[in-house]
């Protein structure tokens, strides 16, 4: 081989081990989105932000973030047919607003966010204003379906105007909800006889759901927060535990709280919500509801004025109050606790 073919085949040599050896592209931790952003593969840097948080988050490492430069929507501007979501999550993200004016989603004939994540992921969002639209017809403003994400964290957002729900949780694994400083409003179709509202929380047989709300208004929805345990009496639900602190439950169209759980969820899969320091006030309904033997809540510094009913046991369900509560001028019978407790 004269000197000419060797030098070719070195080349080829070192140009197929360069190939082999080079370190694959790894995704970027931290994505931006903006107004004037354009999708690609490639976008996401705060020179070259993304147009939507769909593309940022297809973009974003998992367990990275998503941040927004300017007000703006970022749904998806077009959706595949079978798709019901302005943004479809599928790992551990968070997508941020830290800046001023509304960054968010408007869903008018959809969801806002669906969430798919695997077991053990943890999905973030705060500072999103997620709406539905006055007459969209919007289904739910965050729902998690048949995942096993292991928790949702919402900060300070505002969630509106969906027929549904503004946070929906069933057919989960075994998750965590944490949603505090958030406005959850005008959520529900208007049905005394569906389950809508504000949260509706509500794990299958195999799942168990635990969440913590503080610091949150759930206002003018059809309920306020729906726990549903085993409502039909055959087991199919998993337990619930639910803790609510420093809250405003208050306008909705039937009950502030509504905890449902029917014999069998007695002692496998119990309804169990705690609210203390919270206010349940000018529902048209109960401003607490407790239905079926294996639901529970439990009152105290808790405020239960101004509403159709104060509390309302029935089907074998149970309150429980300590002396710090005021179950006062409700415009109906003020109810009473089922069980009288101390404090410690």
């Amino acid at each position: 081989m004269n000197n000419l073919g060797c030098a070719r085949v070195l080349l080829a040599a070192t140009s197929l081990i360069g190939a082999v050896a080079a370190p694959a592209h790894a995704a970027p931790t931290k994505v931006w989105v903006a107004k004037g952003g354009t999708d690609n593969a490639s976008c996401g840097a705060i020179t070259a932000p993304c147009r939507t948080f769909q593309q940022a988050h297809d973009n974003v490492a998992a367990g990275g973030e998503v941040g927004v430069l300017t007000p703006g929507d970022y749904g998806k501007a077009v959706q595949p047919p079978g798709d019901f979501a302005k943004l479809d999550i599928t790992k551990s993200v968070s997508i941020t607003n830290d800046g001023e004016g509304e960054a968010g989603i408007q869903a008018p004939a959809t969801s806002g966010i669906s969430i798919s994540a695997g077991q053990g992921d943890i999905v973030s969002l705060r500072g999103l204003v997620i709406d539905g639209l006055v007459g969209g017809g919007g289904n739910t403003g965050v729902v998690i379906l048949q995942a096993r994400v292991s928790a949702l964290h919402v900060q300070s957002c505002v969630i509106r105007n969906f027929t549904v729900a503004g946070i929906g949780m069933a057919n989960v694994g075994h998750s965590k909800l944490f949603v505090s400083d958030t406005l959850i409003r005008d959520n529900g179709s208007g049905s005394a006889t569906g389950l809508a509202g504000g949260i509706f929380l509500s794990p299958p047989q195999a799942g168990s759901i635990d969440a913590v709300l503080s610091r949150v208004r759930l206002e003018g929805n059809d309920r306020g927060l729906i726990v549903v345990g085993d409502n039909a009496g055959t087991g199919g639900s998993g337990p619930s535990n639910v803790s609510v602190r420093d809250s405003v439950i208050s306008t909705n169209a039937f009950d502030g709280i509504l905890a449902t759980a029917g014999p069998a969820a007695m002692a496998e899969a119990p309804t169990f919500v705690f609210v203390r320091n919270s206010s349940t006030t000018g529902n048209a309904g109960a401003g607490v509801a407790a239905q079926g033997p294996g639901a529970t809540i439990v009152l105290s510094k808790t405020t239960v004025v101004r509403n159709g009913t104060g509390l309302s046991v029935f089907a074998g369900g149970q309150i429980l109050s300590d002396a710090t509560n005021e179950i006062d001028n409700n415009l109906g019978p003020d109810g009473a606790a089922t069980a009288f407790f101390a404090r410690r």
